[in-house]
């Protein structure tokens, strides 16, 4: 399993009440990889999630938490989805220690589909990766769009 510390949720300096528990209701907790991870993609390869790495595991409206958590069945799945989506690559390390790029370029629908894989080799619960799998496809444009524009930048 990763190791992962949460980045808090910025309440505390918020001067009205009904802010603080709009953020608290409305944020989504993000958090922050501590040490390098190595995770075996479905295809053999042994991918790398570098030390420092942010994401928030899944963008899932709270009220579907229940049944999509993005720290439960999800946050493996979601942690390479939201590194491969950042980048529009993974990477690995070759026999130097060097790191290397992987599927760079992949695309979208590439990434979404290996988030549903990796959910299904992680968890074996098919429906809930699937599930999770059609919400990225109607709702993950919209971050995806936006690693790009931050790409040109």
């Amino acid at each position: 399993m990763p190791v992962l510390q949460p980045i808090p949720i910025r309440t505390k300096k918020v001067p009205s009440l009904i802010c603080r528990i709009y953020i608290w209701i409305f944020s989504i907790r993000k958090w922050r990889v501590k040490e390098e991870w190595s995770y075996k993609l479905p295809d053999g390869k042994i991918i790398v999630i570098p030390a420092g790495f942010e994401f928030d595991g899944a963008s899932i409206p709270r009220p579907l938490w229940m049944l999509l958590s993005p720290t439960g069945l999800l946050l493996i799945p979601g942690l390479i989805h939201d590194y491969a989506y950042r980048y529009d690559k993974l990477v690995y390390r070759d026999e130097e220690g060097s790191l290397i790029d992987y599927q760079k370029g992949a695309g979208k629908a590439h990434w979404d589909k290996l988030f549903r894989d990796v959910g299904i080799q992680v968890n074996g619960i098919a429906f809930i990766d699937v599930l999770a799998w059609l919400a990225l496809l109607v709702g993950g444009w919209f971050t995806w769009w936006k690693h790009r524009r931050n790409d040109e930048k």
